[in-house]
C-alpha cells in the first residue's frame, strides 16, 4: 500500500531539534544520503534533462558529474537520450524528472540497481520508464560514478545538515498545536533524501507501507520552502488517523458529485473522497498554523473552488478543537463524526456569501484607494502651485495653499518646511523653529532632505540668537542622517567648523 504524489517543491522532513532532544527523537527519521538517486539523476543529466540548469552559478555535484560523464561511450549516450526523448510528453520537464527520482526509489543499490518490487508492484507514473534501470547501471560503471560519489557525497551531507534548526522548529510548532506527544507514531519511518541533481523544488513524497519516503530538489532558499516540507509532515501525523477511522466516513458518493459538479475543481478530487478529504484537513490545518492577519475567506474559497469541499468543515471544527483540552487524537472521532452531507449540502451558499462579502469588500477597498488616489494629486496640485507663489515670494498666497494641504495631509512635510520658510521671512522664529521641527519628524523616506535643511535652518534660527550650543546639537542632527540630503549635510559640517559670530 503507498502514497503517490509529485510536488514543484523543495522540501525535507524531520532533523534534530536544539538541546539535548534530537529531531529524531522527535519521530523515527533517517537522513539517507541515496546512491540511487544520485545515479539515476546523474544519468538523466546526461542524456540532457537539464532541467536545474537555471542555476547561473551551477551546482558543484552537477558539475562533478557532467565532468565524469563527458567522456561517456556516445554510443550509450545516444542510447540514454533516446531513451529519454521518446519519454516526453506535453508535461513540464520537472515532472518528468520528478518521475526519474520516483524510479530510483524502487531500485536496489549499485552497481546492478534492480527493482526491489515486482513490476506489478511498482507505481504506475513509472512504469513506462522501466528499463532506464539497465541505462543506470551502464552510466555508473563506465562513468565511474562510484568515485563521483565518494567525492560529491559530503554535499549530500552539508544538505541535510542545512535543513535540521528548520524542520526540528516545523515539527515542534505542529505537534504543540495538536497537543501530540512526540513519538506518538513509532511504528513509522520518515526517510528524508537530498537530491542535488535534479531541478529545484521539485520534491517526490511517497510512502511504502508504514516508511514515508521524501525525495528533496536543490533549493537556494530552503526556508522558503517550510510550507510544503509541513505539509508531508501533517500527511505522516494525519494519515494513519484517517486510516483508523475510515468506517466511520460518511457515505461519499453526494460529496463527490458536488464536486464534479464544480467547474473548477481539479480531476484527483473529483475521483477520490478519500484523498479530497486528507487534502481539505490538510489545507484546513495549514490555514490554522498560519493564522494570517489578512482576510482567510479568499483563502477558503480557493480551497472550495478546487474541490476541497470539506475544509470549510475542518477549520470550524480546528477552531473548536483549539479551545478544547484534548490532543488531537483524541478529538479526531469526534470530528470524523461531526461530518454529514445533510450539514454540509448547504455549504455552497455559504461560500456564496462569502464571495459576494469579499467582492463588496473589493469595491469598498478600490473606492478608497481611487479617493486616496485624488487626494494624493490634489495635494501634489496645491504643493506644485504653493512652490511658483514661494519663487515669486507671494507668501500670503503660498501660505494659504500649504495651510490647504495640511487640512489633507497633517504631517506633510513639504508643506510644514515651506510654511517654516515663509515664518522666518514674516520675522516669526518661534513658530519657524516649530515648523522645522514638525518638518524634521514629518519626512518619509526620500524626503530627508527636508529633514536635514530643517535642521540646519533650526541651527542658524539658534545661532542668530546667540545660542551657540543648542546650534551646534541641530547641525550634528543632520549629519546623523541618510539619503540624498541635497547640500545639507555640507551646509551643517561648514556651520560647525566655522567661527562663531561676534
Amino acid at each position: 500500500m503507498f502514497r503517490y504524489w509529485t510536488l514543484l517543491i523543495a522540501a525535507p522532513f524531520l532533523l534534530r531539534s536544539a538541546g539535548a532532544q534530537p529531531v529524531e527523537g522527535l519521530v523515527h527519521i533517517r537522513f539517507v544520503p541515496d546512491v540511487r538517486v544520485f545515479a539515476v539523476m546523474s544519468a538523466v543529466n546526461a542524456a540532457g534533462l537539464n532541467a536545474g540548469d537555471e542555476d547561473p552559478d551551477g551546482s558543484p555535484v552537477r558539475r562533478e558529474v557532467r565532468e565524469r560523464l563527458r567522456e561517456l561511450d556516445p554510443e550509450l549516450l545516444a542510447r540514454l537520450q533516446q531513451f529519454c526523448d521518446s519519454r516526453r510528453d506535453a508535461v513540464e520537464a520537472a515532472h518528468i524528472q520528478s518521475r526519474y527520482v520516483s524510479l530510483a526509489i524502487v531500485l536496489k543499490g549499485p552497481p546492478e540497481f534492480q527493482l526491489s518490487v515486482t513490476v506489478d508492484e511498482a507505481p504506475a507514473e513509472i512504469r513506462g520508464l522501466l528499463g532506464f534501470e539497465e541505462l543506470v547501471s551502464e552510466v555508473w560503471l563506465k562513468g565511474n560514478l562510484a568515485q563521483a560519489w565518494e567525492v560529491v557525497r559530503g554535499h549530500y551531507l552539508a544538505e541535510i545538515e542545512a535543513y535540521r534548526p528548520l524542520i526540528r522548529d516545523m515539527i515542534l510548532k505542529v505537534l504543540g498545536y495538536a497537543r501530540t506527544e512526540a513519538r506518538v507514531s513509532l511504528d513509522r519511518m520518515v526517510h528524508f533524501i537530498p537530491d542535488l541533481i535534479g531541478t529545484g523544488g521539485v520534491v517526490n513524497a511517497r510512502n511504502l507501507g508504514e516508511t514515508y519516503v521524501v525525495v528533496v530538489g536543490p533549493s537556494k532558499v530552503r526556508a522558503s520552502q517550510m510550507r510544503s516540507i509541513r505539509h508531508e509532515y501533517l500527511h505522516f501525523l494525519i494519515d494513519p488517523l484517517l486510516s483508523k477511522y475510515r468506517g466511520r466516513m460518511p457515505d461519499p458518493e453526494p460529496f463527490v458529485q458536488r464536486i464534479r459538479e464544480q467547474p473548477r475543481s481539479l480531476a484527483r478530487y473529483r475521483e477520490s473522497f478519500h484523498l479530497m478529504l486528507t487534502e481539505s484537513l490538510i489545507q484546513a490545518m495549514e490555514n490554522r498554523l498560519d493564522r494570517k492577519a489578512e482576510d482567510s475567506r479568499a483563502a477558503m474559497i480557493a480551497m472550495y473552488d478546487q474541490g476541497l469541499i470539506l475544509a470549510p468543515y475542518f477549520v470550524g471544527a480546528l477552531a473548536l478543537f483549539e479551545n478544547r483540552s484534548e490532543s488531537l487524537q483524541e478529538f479526531f472521532p469526534a470530528m470524523i463524526d461531526g461530518l454529514s452531507w445533510e450539514k454540509e449540502k448547504g455549504r455552497e451558499d455559504e461560500i456564496a456569501r462569502l464571495r459576494d462579502e469579499l467582492e463588496r469588500d473589493r469595491i469598498e477597498r478600490q473606492r478608497a484607494r481611487d479617493a486616496e488616489e485624488v487626494r494624493r494629486d490634489e495635494i501634489r496640485a496645491l504643493l506644485d502651485a504653493a512652490n511658483r507663489h514661494l519663487r515669486d515670494s507671494e507668501f500670503e498666497q503660498a501660505g494659504g495653499l500649504l495651510e490647504g494641504v495640511l487640512k489633507l495631509d497633517e504631517k506633510n512635510a513639504g508643506a510644514l518646511f515651506g510654511l517654516a520658510q515663509i515664518a522666518v521671512r514674516e520675522q516669526d522664529p518661534d513658530r519657524a523653529l516649530a515648523l522645522y521641527e514638525r518638518a524634521v519628524q514629518a519626512a518619509r523616506a526620500g524626503e530627508s532632505w527636508i529633514a536635514g535643511w530643517s535642521c540646519v535652518h533650526r541651527g542658524n534660527i539658534y545661532r542668530f540668537r546667540g545660542e551657540l550650543e543648542r546650534a551646534r546639537l541641530e547641525w550634528a542632527r543632520v549629519l546623523e542622517l541618510q539619503g540624498d540630503l541635497r547640500g545639507a549635510r555640507e551646509a551643517a559640517e561648514r556651520a560647525l567648523t566655522s567661527k562663531p559670530i561676534p
